[in-house]
């Protein structure tokens, strides 16, 4: 079964030469072979024993050779989705309202040569447009 640990391998490189040494002599400090310290700052790969005999050799504490931390993803800001920034949202909102009102409005005039119900969802759906839009440029302190 293998046991590798996830190694901090920039940082091992790090500590070995802060000290002025080569790959070899932490080898032999450590009482490790040389193909196990180049694979370990290579591939960052370590059985816990290795690591334990690597920090002894550099006089430093076992945890200080983990695992590189990952990068967290930035935290999308508030007017921010999965679905893109506020305002491409915004915007997708403003032509899906033009192209279903034109449709709308065509068809209320086809059949009926006037706009007799067509400006209801103009007027309601305009309103969500308009507070939508609002939503997105007042600043948050004022929302």
């Amino acid at each position: 079964m293998d046991m590798d640990m996830k190694t901090n391998a920039r940082r091992l490189k790090q500590l070995r030469e802060a000290k002025s040494w080569s790959q070899e002599h932490l080898a032999e400090a450590s009482g490790l072979s040389l193909r196990t310290v180049q694979r370990v700052e290579t591939e960052g790969n370590a059985s816990p024993e290795t690591r334990l005999a690597l920090a002894g050799a550099l006089g430093v504490d076992v945890a200080e050779l983990g695992a590189a931390p990952v990068p967290s993803p930035p935290e999308p800001s508030p007017n921010e989705s999965r679905s893109g920034s506020g305002k491409n949202r915004f915007l997708r909102h403003c032509i899906v309202y033009i192209v279903v009102c034109s449709w709308l409005a065509w068809m209320d005039w086809h059949q009926n040569g006037r706009l007799v119900w067509a400006y209801w969802p103009f007027f309601g759906w305009g309103i969500g447009v308009f507070f939508h839009g609002l939503g997105l440029w007042l600043p948050s302190d004022r929302r």
